[in-house]
């Protein structure tokens, strides 16, 4: 139980992140910038199951891999503190 709090803040603290900055998002195209706002909408809300969490950070983790802002490199970061990297 302990671990799947943890997971799920984590995953939550990083959809966040990516909500407030989406528009920092140069690299992403339309409609991975809509898949990205999606996933970390999911995220943020929190309903998930910890492997609903792990596999939505995941998807998230790839769109944003490529992304050179500041914000999506920080949000990599973070999901690779759940066991994410690639």
């Amino acid at each position: 139980m302990h671990d799947q709090h943890r997971t799920s803040e984590q995953a939550r603290v990083a959809a966040r992140s990516v909500l407030a900055n989406v528009e920092s998002l140069d690299d992403l195209a339309a409609d991975r910038r809509a898949q990205v706002v999606a996933l970390a909408e999911q995220l943020q809300r929190g309903h998930l199951d910890r492997a609903g969490t792990l596999g939505a950070a995941a998807q998230l983790r790839a769109l944003l891999g490529p992304v050179r802002a500041l914000a999506a490199r920080t949000v990599v970061s973070w999901l690779d503190d759940l066991g994410l990297a690639a």
